[in-house]
């Protein structure tokens, strides 16, 4: 089946098959670089295809960054990271790259829906990444935009199965492809020295799962603003705000090793992903032996309404035994003009019935 070139980034492939077999279902998205579809194979097996778009052929820094992505993913041997499966161009000439297919949804969605993920989900989210990362770092690769919009999550939230994906903007330790004060990533979760343009190296990673954390459990990414401009002067020229401000039921400790993995300067950061894992792993077994699963809710006003108070008739007998306490004391003169009229009018009573009684 033939279709025509794509206009305006519009999608063309889907009802097509490709080479491989690849049979074209639907178009999931449209990226900076191509689309992804979903396609099957002739066994049924499901896959993602991402294609280069057809403007973006003719730009050969463009077109080499796709094929040095699906050469990236290719090194990555993790669970965490999709599985290449194929690679070539489709009919038209365009590069492409069939992926295992990850099931799930963007953790970025889940953060929209819910407002903040519980905090062992949270931490069972972030040590899925390191894994992922753990092997990109092992192969020389950087993925320099970790985002919750690149980490899938399946499975049910209390038992999450991450898949980290993306690597089109990764750096290779052994091919440096952007030049120096280049910045390529995303505001919200990139360290200072991303952000200036600085050479980076893999505590660029490290820093986005602390913001990653750190979105999760606060509902916000460390630095915040309606434009990225905005964001990156904060990041550049502020401090965030402190985590457990924003979640007080945060854990000490966990505030700990976010404020680690974000700090500004690199050298203050973990060096290593492998000693970010083993720090979240540390704190998701102390959790789990809380037996903490709750949602981090968020601060308390600073001026709260205060509540009325409740009827008499729910009032506490130490309630009620403090207001009885403040009424004005009744006046002794008045208690003992009481008194004496009572025992007269009892006296009174008395000598009537000894009358009657007399006369019967």
């Amino acid at each position: 089946m033939s279709a025509s070139l794509p206009t305006d980034g519009d999608p063309d492939l889907v009802g097509t098959t490709i080479k491989g077999g690849f049979r074209v279902t639907r178009h999931i998205a449209e990226g900076g670089m191509g689309h992804v579809y979903e396609a099957t194979t002739e066994n049924g097996q499901r896959v993602a295809i991402k294609v280069l778009h057809t403007a973006l052929m003719a730009k050969p820094d463009v077109s080499f960054r796709f094929r040095r992505e699906a050469e990236l993913i290719e090194s990555v041997k993790s669970g965490h990271v999709p599985r290449l499966i194929a690679r070539g161009r489709d009919e038209k000439g365009r590069p492409f790259m069939a992926l295992e297919f990850a099931h799930g949804t963007e953790l970025g969605e889940l953060i929209g829906e819910t407002g903040r993920i519980p905090l062992l989900p949270a931490l069972e989210i972030s040590i899925q990444i390191c894994r992922a990362l753990v092997a990109a770092h092992s192969a020389g690769v950087v993925h320099r935009d970790l985002k919750p919009q690149n980490i899938i999550v399946g499975g049910e939230l209390s038992e999450p199965v991450v898949k980290v994906l993306d690597f089109s903007v990764s750096k290779s330790e052994d091919l440096q492809f952007t030049a120096t004060g280049t910045i390529i990533g995303t505001p919200s979760y990139m360290p200072p020295e991303q952000a200036r343009g600085a050479d980076i190296g893999p505590t660029v990673d490290i820093y986005a799962v602390g913001a990653i954390l750190y979105d999760m459990l606060c509902g916000r990414p460390p630095f915040e603003g309606t434009e990225p401009g905005q964001v990156l002067a904060a990041l550049l020229t502020s401090a965030p705000p402190a985590p457990r401000s924003l979640a007080p039921l945060m854990p000490e400790s966990v505030e700990q090793v976010i404020l680690k993995a974000i700090a500004r300067e690199p050298k203050h950061r973990y060096p290593i992903v492998e000693a970010l894992l083993e720090a979240l792993e540390s704190q998701h077994r102390e959790m789990v032996a809380r037996g903490s699963s709750e949602t981090l809710a968020p601060p308390e006003p600073s001026n709260p309404i205060a509540a009325p108070p409740p009827p008499s008739w729910l009032a506490s007998p130490e309630d009620i035994s403090a207001a009885v306490s403040t009424k004005a004391p009744v006046p002794q003169g008045g208690l003992y003009v009481a008194l004496l009229l009572l025992l007269a009018a009892m006296i009174v009573v008395a000598v009537l019935i000894m009358v009657v009684r007399h006369a019967l």
